[in-house]
């Protein structure tokens, strides 16, 4: 039994490769994230994050803003722990993904209208990111969310448990 030959045969012989542990990492990492982030928001008075959602002045309506935090922290919570779980990993993979360039978005919208953020509300009323971190970290995160959707149910995930037949 030599080297395979071919992408398809490492995984039928169980090969992971270094792009399923990379998506590993990157599904761990992200999965954290959200899970902080969200709990973390979560935790306070929807009317705390409801403040930081209007600082951006992208949706007009106070009642949208109350819904939006209200339930964008359980949101992040979920996907978070699908992503550490391996759950549903593709599709987690892709609202992580449009989460993080929807925030990309609010914070390059909001520098170029020339208004100061106090606080990105990434993190509830935790660390204050600048909008430039933001804009680094929830781009190299929505980079990360690609190698996830590729390969992050390879390894140790309950996708891959299930597909296996319970092995």
């Amino acid at each position: 039994m030599g080297r395979p030959n071919s992408q398809e045969e490492m995984i039928e012989r169980g090969d992971k490769g270094a792009g399923a542990w990379l998506g590993l990492a990157a599904r761990m990492a992200i999965g954290l994230v959200f899970v902080v982030s969200g709990t973390f928001k979560a935790a306070a008075p929807a009317e705390e994050f409801a403040l930081v959602i209007d600082y951006y002045r992208l949706i007009g309506s106070q009642d949208l803003i109350l819904v939006l935090s209200t339930f964008l922290p359980w949101i992040e919570v979920v996907v978070g722990f699908a992503l550490i779980f391996g759950f549903v990993t593709r599709a987690a993979a892709i609202a992580a993904g449009g989460m993080f360039l929807a925030f990309i978005i609010a914070v390059i919208s909001t520098k170029a209208r020339g208004i100061e953020l106090p606080n990105c509300g990434c993190f509830g009323f935790g660390w204050h990111p600048s909008a430039t971190q933001t804009l680094i970290m929830d781009s190299l995160l929505s980079l990360a969310s690609i190698q996830v959707f590729r390969q992050g149910e390879r390894i140790w995930s309950l996708d891959n448990w299930c597909s296996s037949g319970y092995n």
